[in-house]
């Protein structure tokens, strides 16, 4: 049995040995400093730290609309976001913000009926903003073709988002799409031949809380070179297919996580926004700590006192977390706040 066979298959109890190995591989390469994000697109505030409103926002060129309505998500997560559906209100949003400080954004949006963010008429938006102010800009782009990919490279776009699916099932049933998992294989080599950062995401427990198909989607997602690797989970949220289902034990989350860090020693790694939060987010981030990760995302206030029990570096930053690959090559002072 390989590694990755292994931290999905055998029991939780008798993983010990891969944990350390996973921690062993984060001092080596990567040295103690741990990344904690709080983005604005949730209002975040510890006794540590808090975030702003303003910092690094998230805006839907498509508002709250998604063709796909996807049964873990139904658009729900469009409506917390800021909606620019036009390319004269994106940029006037984006200037607007810019002027008031923010630092950078997230722009996402809903799908269309082939699986993509319809992001041709705004792509100019943001290479024009990038023009005019130094921002970074992220992007979630679904399945996106050829002449999305090549327009986002010639934006010179700071790195672009997608959810990586390793079940045709799961496409079918829960995402409504027709197609088969290697469109994901061909995405990122895309990605990869225009010399874009990209950062696959694996939502683990996608298919109503179970496990299927994260083993392929890690698989797909190690054959080529990603910037850095961000693990989510199903949350099931109201008004939702899955809005009764049962979310992903924490367990099950940190069998992603340490097979992915396993399988990609010299890639950053982030324990991201989307998952539950509680007594569940909790455990996670003190799981995650153990699989080796580089950054978690709206940590709970318990990882804090782990952290520095175990000597770790906090390094605090309002950004997105899929920019992890620049800030562990930046100075600390450009990144954030050290705790």
């Amino acid at each position: 049995m390989d590694v990755v066979d292994a931290c999905f298959q055998e029991p939780f109890t008798t993983l010990e040995g891969y944990f350390s190995q996973a921690e062993q591989i984060f001092r080596q390469n990567f040295g103690n400093k741990l990344f904690l994000y709080a983005p604005s697109m949730v209002n975040y505030e510890t006794s540590y730290c808090k975030n702003s409103a303003l910092a690094f926002p998230a805006l839907s060129v498509t508002g709250a609309k998604c063709y796909l309505g996807c049964e873990h998500c139904g658009g729900k997560l469009l409506e917390s976001m800021l909606h620019a559906d036009s390319p004269e209100r994106l940029y006037s949003v984006m200037k607007k913000l810019v002027n008031k400080g923010a630092k950078g954004f997230l722009i996402s949006g809903g799908c269309n009926s082939k699986g993509y963010v319809p992001l041709e008429p705004f792509i100019p938006v943001v290479a024009r903003i990038k023009r005019e102010a130094p921002i970074e800009v992220v992007v979630h782009c679904g399945l996106a073709p050829n002449n999305v990919v090549e327009a986002l490279a010639e934006a010179d776009v700071d790195g672009v988002l997608v959810d990586v699916v390793g079940s045709d099932l799961t496409l079918r049933e829960v995402c409504h799409l027709e197609r088969g998992v290697e469109v994901f294989s061909e995405l990122l080599k895309n990605l990869s031949d225009h010399h874009l950062p990209f950062v696959p995401h694996i939502v683990v427990g996608m298919h109503y809380g179970k496990l299927l198909g994260e083993k392929a989607a890690l698989e797909i997602i190690s054959a080529y070179n990603p910037s850095a690797v961000v693990i989510v989970a199903l949350m099931p949220l109201e008004g939702t297919g899955m809005m009764d289902v049962t979310p992903p034990s924490p367990q099950d989350i940190a069998r992603i996580m340490l097979a992915t860090r396993l399988i990609l020693p010299n890639t950053p790694i982030v324990l991201g926004c989307a998952r539950p939060r509680g007594l569940h987010r909790t455990t996670t981030d003190a799981l995650a700590i153990r699989c080796g990760v580089n950054g978690i995302t709206y940590p709970s206030e318990t990882l804090f006192t782990i952290c520095k029990r175990q000597n770790i570096t906090l390094i605090f930053s309002q950004r997105c977390c899929g920019l992890i690959w620049k800030d562990i090559s930046r100075d600390t002072g450009e990144v954030g706040v050290r705790l």
